[in-house]
């Protein structure tokens, strides 16, 4: 492949990024990405095979970016429960907030994100088996250690999912919660505060239902 094939095929990836993101893959279209990557409509099927491909390409980009990005903050194999779940939770908020630079709504990836899960297309499975089903068994472990009680109860799902809710709240809601009087505080705009209140609020929650 020529240099300029190879220049072509990653402006189209970066450009069905910005367009899927937008508008999810059922609304949005070959000849929008094209005109986008400034390439000829006839590009995406010369390097991808078609829009569904292209859309898996984009998913695969999405997913292999974060997931090598995110382990490069790998906390201490000896650290206790505790200290591995205030990782993880900072670890998720940056992944969430900061990673692709942005502070403020969701990126580009998250928002692709967001728009599968809304819709939900046959590369979903792709999503949860490459990204989500580590994610949520770390934090199960974790949580089910923390607990002294086994992974797969009950309780344990019920604590990761409200962890989940803290984390995605923030940024599924924050159209809704600017719109509030008064407007609810962006957690974006002071993470290191947040994921501080997070991890206090989520240990403490934790001990509480252990103790209990």
């Amino acid at each position: 492949m020529s240099r300029n094939d190879m220049d072509t095929k990653t402006a189209l990836l970066e450009a069905a990024v910005k367009v899927f993101a937008a508008k999810g893959f059922a609304s949005a279209t070959v000849r929008e990405i094209c005109q986008l990557a400034n390439a000829n409509v006839a590009a995406v099927n010369y390097h991808f095979g078609g829009k569904n491909t292209l859309y898996t390409a984009v998913l695969e980009h999405v997913i292999g970016r974060r997931t090598e990005l995110f382990r490069q903050r790998e906390y201490n194999g000896d650290a206790s429960p505790e200290q591995r779940l205030e990782a993880y939770i900072r670890r998720k908020l940056h992944d969430i907030y900061v990673l692709d630079g942005t502070t403020g709504l969701a990126s580009d990836h998250w928002s692709i994100f967001l728009m599968e899960v809304a819709n939900p297309s046959e590369n979903l499975n792709l999503l949860v088996e490459q990204y989500v089903q580590a994610a949520v068994e770390e934090l199960r472990g974790i949580v089910a250690e923390m607990l002294e009680v086994a992974p797969v109860e009950q309780v344990v799902q019920d604590c990761a999912l409200s962890i989940w809710g803290q984390l995605l709240d923030p940024l599924v809601m924050t159209p809704l919660t600017d719109r509030l009087s008064p407007p609810r505080a962006r957690v974006q705009e002071d993470l290191e505060r947040f994921a501080d209140h997070m991890v206090k609020f989520t240990i403490g929650g934790l001990k509480a239902i252990r103790d209990s």
